[in-house]
């Protein structure tokens, strides 16, 4: 695990949920995501421009919204952006308007799938989300 990953995780007393609303499962990480600027357009690996998301559901899961609807994952970006700012994990209600993103996201892409034939949206996806 990288030490900007550890020291975000003790900022923010992290247990067991990332600031998706994803719970860390068996055998799953934290780890970290470029949040303000993008590693590939010259962002740094600062607590200031990073969220912690888990490394098999949510972090995956953020880039695949990414690549299919943009303007969602610059919402779904500015929303970690004001959790990194405020400096304490998400409240509830932000957690519930990520899941509203995501299962807009959910409902829009159903039925996509990969270059595979694979579905696009794996259930883990959906399953390990947890707002409760």
């Amino acid at each position: 695990m990288k030490e900007i990953t550890r020291l975000m995780i003790y900022h923010w007393d992290m247990k067991d949920r990332d600031w998706l609303g994803y719970r860390l499962q068996k055998g799953d990480i934290f780890t970290y995501h470029h949040n303000l600027l993008a590693k590939r357009d010259g962002g740094e690996e600062t607590i200031k421009n990073g969220a912690i998301l888990c490394g098999k559901t949510a972090h995956p899961y953020l880039h695949i919204i990414e690549g299919r609807d943009y303007e969602l994952f610059l919402y779904l970006t500015n929303l970690l952006a004001k959790v990194n700012e405020q400096g304490f994990m998400p409240t509830k209600q932000q957690l519930l308007a990520i899941d509203a993103v995501l299962r807009q996201f959910e409902r829009e892409h159903q039925e996509d799938r990969t270059r595979k034939g694979k579905l696009l949206i794996k259930q883990e996806f959906i399953q390990d989300r947890s707002y409760s």
